[in-house]
């Protein structure tokens, strides 16, 4: 595959997904940004970016000063002709700006392009994007009822894909299986530093303090959507204090979907997944994810109806006792605006 580096420095904008170690990166980026525009020459693109990343870029990038959004950004990268330029969005793998980007991109941006892409397969991406909803209570469907209304919408890759082949062609996109044994050191940063020639254990940069963003388990995001949906309860703070507490946090996967609902879900996008493949993986052939834990053999990670109810009952007492922290500490913090 090589690296995104060539000898004509370019822009390179990182498009997520989301749940695939987003916020890391963009954390990592901004907290290393002097050192990447000084020794490394890599300019983390200061438009349009709010602290750490370019997502408020999103909605206008979808609205009607998208042609103004993507000149202004032309200027910068023109500016320092010299330096690899990055954007990061976890929000940018999206069909429509996909369509805004091959509208309004200059073509002096496009020559210089890259596009970098993590994708999680289907079935994880679906239960990571169920909590994060019902955490912030804005589902409360059944996980069977979400997947039928959003999965292809989320989960359909390949056509989202196929959007950003018309901005600069395919052999501009990189797609990186989000997978820990694919991915360099099991890490996004680590793999996503990779493509850019630079290791992220390098002396000069500043390493990661903690795990960003992490996916709680449904039972805990269950109650905190309840709180969201139904008191004035700020549960995002409430969120991030539970997971800074001194005992383990309350985090489970494969608790949303049984194997048999995982091999259904896996089994509509194979085809898919295939296509992906075969348009902008170009390996041994091997299959965009890996899905052995999908065989028969395989056991079904989905807790049983005891370890069911101990995930409910861990959940209550640990934001409980986030919620009586934080109003030791601030009351004010614990109610939204």
């Amino acid at each position: 595959m090589g690296v995104v580096r060539s000898e004509r420095p370019g822009l390179i904008i990182h498009l997520g997904n989301r749940k695939t170690g987003s916020t890391s990166l963009q954390g990592f980026l901004s907290k290393n940004e002097d050192v990447l525009r000084g020794s490394k020459n890599v300019n983390f693109v200061r438009l349009g970016r709010k602290h750490i990343s370019h997502n408020q870029l999103f909605r206008l990038m979808r609205g009607t000063g998208a042609e103004n959004i993507w000149t202004s950004i032309a200027e910068e990268v023109a500016a320092a002709p010299d330096k690899t330029h990055l954007m990061s969005s976890e929000l940018f793998f999206d069909m429509d700006i996909a369509q805004q980007m091959a509208a309004h991109m200059p073509a002096r941006l496009r020559s210089g392009l890259r596009l970098v892409v993590y994708l999680r397969r289907q079935d994880s991406y679906l239960e990571a994007m169920y909590k994060q909803m019902t955490k912030n209570g804005r589902v409360r469907t059944a996980p069977a009822d979400y997947v039928k209304r959003l999965g292809p919408e989320l989960g359909g890759y390949a056509a989202i894909l196929s959007a950003f082949d018309t901005v600069a062609g395919q052999k501009a996109i990189i797609v990186r299986p989000f997978e820990r044994s694919r991915l360099k050191n099991g890490d996004t940063i680590a793999d996503f530093f990779g493509l850019l020639g630079l290791e992220v254990d390098d002396h000069e940069f500043t390493p990661p303090a903690h795990a960003a963003n992490e996916t709680l388990s449904r039972a805990a995001s269950q109650l905190l959507g309840a709180l969201s949906r139904n008191t004035k309860m700020n549960t995002r703070e409430i969120a991030r204090e539970i997971l800074r507490g001194d005992d383990a946090p309350p985090r489970r996967s494969g608790d949303v979907f049984r194997l048999s609902e995982r091999r259904e879900i896996m089994a509509r996008f194979a085809e898919e997944n295939a296509s992906v493949v075969a348009r902008y993986l170009r390996g041994d052939g091997s299959p965009l994810f890996t899905m052995t834990d999908l065989t028969d053999s395989a056991p079904d990670p989905y807790p049983d109806p005891e370890e069911e109810a101990h995930l409910f009952a861990e959940a209550q007492d640990k934001t409980a006792a986030a919620i009586g922290r934080i109003d030791q500490r601030d009351r004010a913090k614990l109610f939204r605006g």
